[in-house]
């Protein structure tokens, strides 16, 4: 009986542990929601007009390297035919945390349809670290 005691109670704890550490609220990056969702209506305007400085504007260094200007002609022709042009987007984003990162997701009307855009961050950060884009019709592009 003596040995199972510990190996309950350490089971429990460890149990107790994870339960708890997967209800945390979400780490959140170095700016507000308003400046997140700022962020993300400047990449939308700017893939609008064509403006490759304005979109990268907030870009880590990775993201420049990821997305160079070469690349942001075929990225804009491709969500242009796909969704159609930025109309507006909510004025909440939802946060949640993978890795090390914060994942802020953004529902926006384009003329075609509702996209999801996605922005993320190093936790803390205020660098873009990543972007998204999700929709139906992007989906069938993709295949």
């Amino acid at each position: 009986m003596k040995i199972k005691t510990p190996t309950i109670f350490l089971t429990f704890t460890l149990v107790a542990a994870l339960l708890l550490s997967g209800c945390q609220a979400p780490k959140p990056a170095s700016l507000s929601n308003d400046q997140v969702v700022g962020v993300i209506v400047n990449i939308l305007t700017s893939i609008d007009a064509g403006d490759y400085a304005g979109f990268s504007r907030d870009f880590s260094p990775d993201m420049l390297t990821a997305i160079p200007e070469a690349k942001f002609a075929s990225m804009v022709d491709m969500l242009q035919k796909a969704s159609g042009r930025y109309l507006s987007c909510d004025t909440t984003p939802q946060l949640s945390n993978n890795q090390g990162y914060s994942l802020y997701r953004l529902s926006c009307k384009f003329e075609l349809e509702p996209v999801i855009v996605i922005v993320t961050f190093k936790i803390g950060g205020a660098q873009v670290e990543g972007l998204f884009f999700d929709s139906t019709n992007l989906r069938k592009v993709e295949q």
